[in-house]
């Protein structure tokens, strides 16, 4: 009966130490933290049993890669998933290509009375339309990428 007590006590005590080995959730939350902080973006690691998990946005699919295999160099982090997003910089088109774009898109659909003006990438719209195209109107005018379209048509 003393053997066995001694033996039981002997696995106790050295599961103990080897749980006591392995670095805690906290410990690898502040590597992840380090980690990401170097990198200098805005993205965020939270670390659960071993596991991280990264949110925030990033510029490009190479960043939000990277971010990853660093994350995955860590020592004892068993897996990591990945929950950034790629947003993608918002392109507006230069005035000249807009006011070109839009006019011609607008003449081939048939709505000759709708005029514009383009200033710094905001696209104004003028004259007369029915109130069924007004929606068409709108997608023509903010399919060419400006930074803004006003309507100040009015409407039949």
């Amino acid at each position: 009966m003393k053997r066995l007590v001694l033996i039981l006590t002997c696995a106790l005590l050295s599961s103990a130490m080897f749980y006591s080995c392995k670095p805690s959730d906290e410990k690898l939350q502040k590597q992840v933290e380090t980690v990401l902080s170097a990198a200098q973006s805005s993205v965020t690691g939270t670390v659960k049993d071993g596991v991280v998990t990264l949110n925030g946005t990033v510029d490009s699919d190479e960043a939000k890669a990277a971010a990853e295999v660093a994350v995955k160099a860590i020592k004892d982090i068993k897996s990591v998933t990945n929950n950034i997003e790629v947003k993608l910089p918002v392109v507006i088109n230069p005035d000249e290509v807009l006011t070109t774009a839009i006019t011609t898109a607008l003449t081939a659909a048939g709505f000759k009375d709708v005029k514009l003006t383009v200033s710094e990438g905001v696209v104004t719209l003028t004259g007369d339309a029915k109130k069924a195209d007004l929606q068409k109107i709108m997608e023509i005018a903010n399919s060419a990428q400006p930074k803004k379209v006003l309507n100040q048509l009015k409407l039949k």
